[in-house]
């Protein structure tokens, strides 16, 4: 293969006249079109300059200067214009639109967490959760994971806050029990028949023997952590003193799978989270020396001298001073 300080004379495809060319990605030389076409074909080289390919500083020529400058000005407009781009933040309080403004405070006066993604995230994007103002009613996107079936999922774009979770469960085990089955196609009555069948073993359980865990978010280890939560108790009063981000993700285990998973009580989470606004170790250590200096002395608030060679211990003379004293 040609350098850039020994070119070949002679065309490298056809060998019979003498080059002209040299190609930018592989610095084969050619003489023509038609060998720069037969030479792209057999080495599958579509002849463009490899930007980012080592180039050693004595074979450097103009046509790199010029093409690592416009490298360089390439990468500086794509970080512009990532920052700029509004879909690639993450999303702040400050910055919330209205909507999710109103959804976060209406989650906070329920004592709840809500936590938002950056925009271009694909959970920000399907969260349908929705707070009807007029009502004052929450209406929350709640994800159903089923592991001992497969692993199913089934979600619920718009769940009332106030319903109760074993109300919840029942319709999402049974879905041929609501009372507007009638009205559905032949489609949709399939594909509620094939969702029950699925959750056959749940249903066969009972609610006595079925166990409803919420994801943990924003503690220690959070990935394999959850919160059992209360069948006889409303969404909201289970999502009391939770983080959420985005919506709800409730795994439905059986009863006799609960050793399987990590069960983070309320009071624990919260002792966690107060760990991490707690002062360091070693600024109470150091706290703790210079109230140890500080002599009482009500009078004066400065440290008493310290007597380096009898410094706790009295001497004989001392001590029958001390007796005579005390009588």
């Amino acid at each position: 293969m040609a350098t850039h300080s020994v070119k070949l004379e002679h065309c490298e495809v056809c060998g019979r006249k003498n080059a002209k060319y040299t190609c930018p990605k592989c610095e084969v030389r050619t003489c023509s079109l038609d060998c720069v076409k037969i030479h792209k074909k057999e080495l599958s080289c579509d002849g463009i300059r490899d930007k980012t390919k080592y180039v050693h500083i004595k074979e450097f020529t103009d046509l790199d200067i010029l093409s690592d400058y416009r490298l360089l000005e390439e990468v500086g407009r794509s970080v512009d214009s990532f920052q700029r781009d509004p879909s690639k933040k993450y999303t702040r309080e400050r910055d919330l639109p209205v909507h999710l403004h109103k959804l976060k405070t209406a989650a906070n006066q329920r004592d709840t967490r809500l936590e938002f993604l950056p925009q271009n995230f694909t959970r920000h994007k399907e969260n349908t959760t929705y707070y009807k103002w007029k009502t004052r009613e929450l209406f929350w996107r709640v994800e159903w994971i089923f592991p001992q079936a497969e692993n199913m999922k089934h979600i619920e774009t718009r769940v009332l806050e106030s319903e109760r979770l074993s109300t919840l469960l029942e319709r999402v085990l049974d879905p041929l029990a609501e009372k507007d089955v009638s009205n559905d196609t032949i489609e949709v009555m399939n594909l509620k028949i094939m969702h029950r069948d699925r959750l056959q073993y749940y249903r066969a359980a009972g609610l006595n023997n079925i166990k409803i865990l919420l994801k943990a978010e924003k503690v220690k280890k959070c990935d394999s952590r959850f919160h059992e939560l209360d069948f006889t108790e409303t969404l909201q009063e289970n999502l009391q003193k939770k983080t959420i981000i985005e919506f709800p993700v409730l795994y439905v285990i059986l009863k006799d799978h609960m050793d399987m998973y990590e069960v983070l009580d309320t009071d624990e989470e919260m002792d966690e989270k107060n760990e991490e606004i707690q002062e360091p170790e070693y600024s109470k250590r150091n706290l703790k020396r210079k109230h140890q200096t500080r002599q009482k002395d009500p009078k004066q608030n400065q440290s008493v001298p310290v007597n380096f060679f009898f410094d706790n211990d009295l001497t004989d003379s001392e001590n029958e001073r001390m007796e005579i004293d005390k009588v």
